[in-house]
């Protein structure tokens, strides 16, 4: 029987490293799902393997090792060697294909769907459950949050209002492999969007135009952050195989994207930028947050942050909530798992 632990990876870069989640087995193997056989039916999700888009003499293949290994890029970016950028490709975990979560990405209806989650949570965002839960958070970081307001200039609150709504406070951070989340979406986009359009309950929801529009976009936000995946972990000497992250290919208690890692910071100067721990996951929204004008305009940092209106309006309400003197008895306690707090001992 296999037993899976979550391993911490943390290795130094030219910032400090970068850890992430890794899945092992007990004896020191990793889970990779089987190669594709070459029966990939664009109509059958379930036969998606990277391979049928990436393989050897695969013009996409060409066009993608060409770009990780070009000089340049972002910063904390290493251009891959083609022998690495080959390697990852031809690796047995590169093949799994996100094909049902890729084609729900792709639903017209999604931009809907999202939209309303947002707004279902800022209903529940504000419940004195959850603004007990931010309090005692403050309490219990107050070093490092006031660290970070003295060096970046960002409300405290709002990083906690931010923190909250990402992960519920780096209690629910995702389970998906980022690679291949990007992959997906890069790479079979095409055939997740004709799957979607095909089905009755998506018709009429969204222009030709509007929708081949949006599909482009996400293909190309796609591949961008694959990108700046592989050369971030290139930088610090991670697995990007093994990087975890949610459907979108979020990573850590922030949430950041690949292409935002660049604004990560290593908080309690331990020589590593671990976004799984909160000292440089405070410091990290922090130092966003003022890269994208938070002493200016706090709005429009925090939809720089996120682009829901809903998610911008209840990050702000739950910090200026938060800034209310709280009652006593919040003391000793800390968040849970859903986001509240635990009882009373």
């Amino acid at each position: 029987m296999l037993v899976c632990s979550a391993l911490l990876v943390t290795l130094a870069g030219i910032d400090g490293g970068i850890a992430v989640r890794v899945d092992s087995t007990r004896d020191g193997g990793v889970i990779a799902p089987p190669r594709g056989d070459g029966g990939f039916d664009a109509a059958v999700p379930s036969s998606w393997r990277l391979s049928a888009k990436l393989g050897a003499g695969s013009t996409w293949r060409a066009a993608l090792i060409k770009d990780l290994t070009a000089p340049g890029g972002g910063a904390g970016e290493t251009p891959l060697s083609r022998s690495e950028a080959e390697a990852v490709l031809d690796d047995a975990r590169a093949e799994l294909v996100y094909g049902d979560k890729t084609i729900s990405i792709v639903a017209p209806s999604m931009v809907s769907r999202h939209r309303q989650e947002h707004l279902d949570l800022m209903k529940l965002f504000l419940t004195p459950e959850r603004l007990e839960a931010g309090r005692a958070f403050s309490q219990q970081h107050a070093a490092r949050l006031a660290a970070t307001e003295a060096r970046h200039g960002v409300d405290r609150n709002v990083i906690i209002g931010i923190l909250m709504w990402e992960s519920k406070l780096g209690t629910i951070t995702g389970d998906y492999r980022a690679f291949n989340t990007f992959t997906s979406q890069a790479f079979f986009i095409d055939e997740a969007n004709a799957i979607a359009l095909g089905r009755q309950d998506e018709k009429g929801k969204a222009s030709a135009a509007a929708q081949a529009q949006r599909v482009e976009k996400i293909r190309q936000r796609a591949r961008a952050n694959l990108l700046a995946l592989l050369r971030q972990c290139k930088t610090r000497g991670i697995d990007a195989l093994e990087v975890k992250g949610s459907w979108a290919g979020a990573l850590g208690f922030p949430q950041f994207m690949p292409a935002s890692l660049r604004w990560a910071e290593d908080g309690n100067d331990d020589g590593v930028i671990d976004l799984f721990t909160m000292d440089d996951s405070i410091a990290s929204v922090g130092r966003y947050l003022e890269a994208h004008g938070f002493r200016e305009d706090r709005t429009r940092a925090v939809f720089g942050y996120n682009h829901e209106d809903a998610y911008v309006q209840g990050v702000l309400a739950f910090a200026d909530a938060l800034a209310v003197v709280p009652d006593a008895g919040m003391a000793g306690r800390a968040p849970t798992r859903d986001g509240g707090m635990e009882k009373k001992k």
